[in-house]
């Protein structure tokens, strides 16, 4: 289905092209829709020339799905760029009564509420922002742009110490932000808050008091704990001030990257985020952009905004100069199973074994890693003989090997011959007190473990699968239990995690060993997630509680749970709650704003679930099981052609979870 669009949005923009007429309108089985001609139409506005042809299919767009906010919302945006506002306004105020709680709704109803105000002195369109911003303050109070507009309302109404209020919650959310804190200072003084504004100000003196290296250590930090945001808002004030420091322009560079890849950002705000990084990257002089960490860096911006071939023409160059250097040869096979050049990756896994020095440990290294690339390269294209040929022939070059040995059995169980399979996992080389014993320091090669139980499972030897993992369990602690409920888990062995769970908060609860109150959440999490997936669904609901109880703000465990009593029609008004909740939170979480929509579609909300499950499909496009929502809505609301393609877009992506169920869906709806 996915293709399918692709090859309507070219035919329609080529149509559109040329003599600049206006395309004929699309035959309905190609596919036309609303989302679609929007997003035909968001190409042609940032053509000079062609804005009569991008207003004409924003309109066409909104037409055939009036209640779709967003469609509404990217229309809004370009009357706006017309200076149309009025007719802008207008729009919004769809959007916003079709989805009173969505950020960007929010925010933009509330900006041309102030801008009418401003035009006309109009107070009615004042208390309609207010309205608006109060409502988007409820759920993103860190949203800069809608607070600063709030901030400004308040001010101009001379209610400073709401202002003040507003900006102080504002910058909690981005302390170090200079310019909010100097806004803060100045709002709690005109709000007769001295004393407060002297705090504030002595806060900013303590950070501006730190070295350059303190301060790029702390920016550093902070985006080690995945709080990106606050680190680039502190890198930007150091390139202000070290604007001839590479490392600084370079690190907030990374930083950006780093916020475009973590979750919870749209797909807008992840490609706005790494045009910033590689802008921010060339910036720097031409001899520090022949760094390798640099160029390594700009390959991974490349790749993860679809310029895979710049990415890999970049990286050859890089390899050129430095033919044995693992993280880049690392980073090029990545770009090249992205672009899925198997042939290619193979190639280079061969040069990698026939050049090595197995004479030293760097030399071993890369024959490992290069025969990794020659085996899985064969098994790509079904060669597995070849593949079993090239491993035995390591075995003899350097005798036998857990990782040689491993590698054979996996090859063996996918071309089914498990008796071979199951005679090399018998082998005293990947024995179970040898894997546990491990490295010299007596640590396990957990990896080894896990892969020779996985392969057990596979063989259909179930007991001696769970010994491995009883045997690595025997006398641990906590810390070794959670591991071990975490294998079963990667493993789809969830029956078998909850014993380790038990057995670790059994510790813990008698006093045996001490743990923090996070080690707690994780593990109740864990157990709940483990009883969630066996159907124990009572006992899953405890553990999800249990944790919230301890971390109220859990967002993971409130759309869990809410999502669970949701597909099971149970609690609704609960699960609702719970789940909007989450959104607040992490209003770009696609997967929560599925759940949101799933909850409104169990309570016949019908009109509203499609709203949300439609943004859930915009931030996570190629998820089956929202599709499937998405298609369970059209049904409901009785749009079989766009049902069927929902369902038809789910079966494209075949994915094993609901595959039978969409298809199921998808016959019977062809039956109506």
């Amino acid at each position: 289905m996915w293709r399918r669009r692709l090859v309507v949005a070219t035919l329609l923009l080529s149509c559109l092209g040329g003599s600049g007429a206006v395309a004929q309108p699309v035959d309905e089985a190609t596919g036309d829709s609303g989302p679609f001609l929007f997003a035909a139409a968001r190409m042609l506005a940032g053509e000079p020339g062609r804005t009569d042809e991008a207003l004409e299919l924003f309109e066409r767009a909104v037409a055939m799905d009036p209640e779709a906010p967003f469609l509404r919302v990217g229309l809004a945006d370009f009357l706006v760029r017309l200076g149309r506002f009025e007719e802008a306004a207008d729009h919004l105020a769809v959007a916003y009564r079709n989805a009173p709680r969505d950020v960007d709704v929010l925010r933009r109803y509330g900006r041309i509420q102030m801008e009418l105000s401003d035009r006309g002195r109009d107070r009615a369109a004042i208390d309609r922002a207010l309205e608006a911003l109060e409502a988007l303050r409820a759920v993103a109070p860190s949203d800069i742009d809608g607070m600063a507009a709030l901030f400004q309302i308040r001010g101009g109404l001379g209610q400073h110490g709401e202002a003040a209020a507003v900006l102080e919650e504002l910058v909690s959310y981005h302390n170090g932000n200079r310019q909010l804190q100097h806004m803060l200072v100045n709002a709690l003084r005109t709000a007769g808050e001295e004393d407060r504004a002297r705090e504030v100000q002595a806060e900013m003196r303590r950070f501006g008091d730190l070295s350059f290296e303190e301060r790029l250590e702390l920016a550093t930090r902070e985006g080690r704990r995945g709080n990106h945001s606050r680190a680039i808002e502190m890198l930007e004030r150091l390139v202000e001030e070290f604007a001839d420091v590479p490392l600084v322009r370079a690190t907030l560079a990374e930083a950006y990257y780093w916020r475009a890849t973590s979750r919870g950002r749209t797909p807008d705000q992840r490609a706005e985020d790494l045009a910033v990084a590689l802008r921010r990257l060339r910036e720097l002089p031409r001899a520090d952009r022949r760094n390798r960490a640099i160029r390594l860096l700009e390959a991974g911006i490349l790749g993860a905004s679809g310029r895979t071939s710049e990415a890999i023409d970049l990286l050859e160059d890089l390899r050129r100069e430095r033919p044995d250097d693992l993280q880049v040869l690392s980073e090029f096979v990545r770009q090249l199973i992205q672009a899925d050049e198997w042939e290619r990756i193979g190639q280079i896994g061969r040069g990698l074994v026939d050049r090595a020095d197995r004479g030293t440990e760097p030399g071993r290294d890369l024959a490992n890693y290069g025969l990794g690339l020659v085996v899985e390269a064969l098994r790509r294209s079904g060669e597995t003989e070849r593949a079993l040929a090239e491993l035995e022939a390591e075995e003899e070059r350097q005798g036998e090997s857990v990782e040689l040995l491993l590698g054979q059995a996996e090859l063996l169980v996918e071309a089914g011959r498990k008796r071979r399979a199951m005679a090399i996992l018998r082998r005293d080389a990947v024995a179970n007190r040898r894997l546990l014993a491990g490295s010299p320091d007596g640590t396990p090669d957990y990896q080894a473990l896990d892969r020779k139980a996985r392969l057990l499972f596979d063989l259909g030897a179930e007991r001696q699968a769970v010994r491995v993992f009883e045997d690595l369990a025997a006398g641990g602690d906590v810390e070794r239990l959670e591991v071990v409920a975490s294998l079963c888990y990667r493993q789809e062995r969830f029956a078998e995690s909850v014993p380790f769970l038990g057995r670790a908060l059994a510790r813990i609860d008698a006093g045996v060993e001490e743990a923090d109150s996070a080690t707690r959440v994780r593990l109740l999490f864990q157990l709940g997630a483990s009883y969630e997936r066996t159907r124990r669904y009572e006992e899953a609901a405890e553990q999800f509680q249990a944790v919230l109880e301890l971390q109220p703000e859990h967002s993971t465990a409130m759309n869990y749970l809410g999502y669970m009593w949701a597909d099971n029609n149970e609690n609704l008004e609960q699960a609702l709650d719970l789940v909007r909740r989450a959104v607040a939170l992490e209003p770009n979480n696609g997967a929560y704003v599925d759940s949101l929509g799933w909850a409104l579609f169990r309570l016949g909300e019908f009109e509203e679930a499609r709203r949300h499950l439609e943004r859930a499909n915009q931030l996570v496009p190629e998820d089956s099981v929202i599709l499937e929502h998405l298609g369970d809505v059209y049904v409901a609301l009785g749009d079989k052609r766009r049902a069927r393609e929902a369902y038809e877009h789910a079966l494209a992506i075949n994915d094993d979870e609901n595959v039978e169920a969409v298809r199921r869906k998808l016959g019977k709806l062809s039956r109506r």
